[in-house]
């Protein structure tokens, strides 16, 4: 069984959790900053979740679709000459990964843990179409 679909809106990293001290006291807080991206995930995710959790070794595709920066465009709207068409800026590529495979494992009704993402294939690149992540999840056996 192959599950793919895609999720609208822009790719958000999974922000690394925060350490702070105040006196003796030592906390740490998660930003949140992912928290609406990973929702968008999960829903599109829960659409395609099949009867029962998927077993065994699992291989995990995602590509992200980040939408391209006023500088890769003319002042009249068209695209300039040989824009880039690969994304090597901020957000990380791992960090964004991180965010889609909490999201799924928090269903719960994929996988039963990211832990059986044996294999990934990920990449980002731009588009002029708002952004999004294409996800494909199959077994590996």
């Amino acid at each position: 069984m192959i599950l793919a679909f895609h999720v609208n809106g822009i790719p958000k990293a999974q922000p690394r959790v925060k350490a702070y001290r105040r006196g003796n006291f030592v906390g740490v807080f998660d930003p949140g900053s992912a928290n609406e991206w990973k929702a968008r995930v999960a829903i599109a995710a829960r659409d395609y979740a099949p009867p029962q959790q998927l077993q065994g070794p699992l291989m995990l595709e995602m590509k992200f679709l980040m939408p391209r920066p006023k500088a890769h465009y003319r002042s009249n709207g068209e695209l300039r000459d040989d824009p880039p068409s690969h994304h090597i800026s901020k957000p990380d590529l791992d960090n964004l990964a991180k965010a889609v495979m909490d999201a799924i494992s928090d269903l719960g009704t994929i996988w039963r843990d990211d832990s059986q993402v044996a294999e990934v294939r990920m990449s980002k690149v731009y588009t002029g179409c708002g952004g999004g992540c294409t996800i494909v999840i199959k077994p590996l056996l």
